[in-house]
């Protein structure tokens, strides 16, 4: 499913770390910062619903950071943190920190699903976009190892249900400007979410001419990715990756997954000022 995440941040909760109530965590900086970072990445991949096939494409990529907040498209925040501290892609902001966890949050813009478009399931009403909130847990397991907690939640109630994704990554420092990094990904959903994006109602069905398919809450997905990360100099970063996810049960067995296991491989570059 093709996503933009565009994303604000949640107010309220930092308002409640700033008052205090996290301890025992290192207080994050208000540095008022002007970092940015601009670029392009060149992908390959395809979306394992629907007749779509493996598609290459040129996207921009942008970034910047505003004391403790960073806005920022889909992968580019790990390019601007690129020696700094990482946090959620989008608009987001830390919210308490210590040597071994970390907490994240943020909303974010999904843009649904269109099936206008294709020859087999074009009758089939459009996934809403919608608005999420998320809130991301981070753990230092060892040198190398982290891990990871991200709970998302439709607020506008268009069917978006709830989402948790959970990874596992290990960092290899090829030099103190290039590393590599191996990640697992899980993915686990509500009745509510993979019904929406993974089911046939019963009217869809008859208006479509497809089976009617229903599905309870559960795992849908596992990822495995590879992608090495490259400071140039001080203001040019360049990175490149492969991928493969595959669907897991019910949802592998739905009408709209056409191919089970899809193959990704993106190239990218990008300018940062500092």
């Amino acid at each position: 499913m093709a996503r933009f995440q565009l994303c604000a941040c949640a107010w309220v909760l930092a308002a409640w770390t700033s008052a205090g109530h996290a301890q025992n965590a290192e207080p994050v900086a208000l540095e008022a910062s002007r970092d940015y970072l601009l670029g392009a990445s060149l992908s390959s991949g395809r979306d394992p619903f629907g007749t779509s096939e493996q598609k290459l494409g040129l996207r921009p990529i942008w970034a910047f950071q505003l004391g403790r907040f960073r806005f920022a498209t889909s992968g580019a925040s790990a390019l601007l943190a690129q020696g700094r501290e990482s946090v959620d892609s989008g608009v987001s902001t830390v919210l308490t920190r210590s040597d071994l966890v970390s907490l994240s949050t943020s909303l974010s813009v999904d843009e649904g699903r269109s099936w206008k478009d294709d020859p087999v399931f074009g009758g089939l009403p459009r996934v809403r976009d919608t608005v999420r909130g998320r809130v991301t847990a981070g753990v230092t397991l060892g040198p190398r190892w982290s891990g990871s907690l991200r709970a998302s939640q439709d607020l506008l109630g268009r069917g978006g249900g709830l989402r948790l994704d959970s990874g596992l990554n290990y960092r290899y420092p090829v030099s103190p400007q290039t590393h590599w990094d191996l990640s697992l990904g899980i993915g686990w959903a509500n009745s509510t979410y993979r019904q929406t994006h993974y089911g046939i109602a019963p009217d869809a069905a008859a208006t479509s001419g497809l089976p009617a398919y229903a599905l309870g809450s559960g795992f849908d997905g596992a990822s495995l990715g590879w992608r090495m990360t490259s400071a140039l100099n001080r203001n040019w970063v360049a990175y490149g990756g492969l991928s493969v996810y595959q669907l897991q049960g019910a949802v592998a067995r739905s009408p709209l997954a056409t191919s089970t296991t899809t193959f990704g491989a993106t190239l990218g570059l990008a300018y940062r000022n500092n």
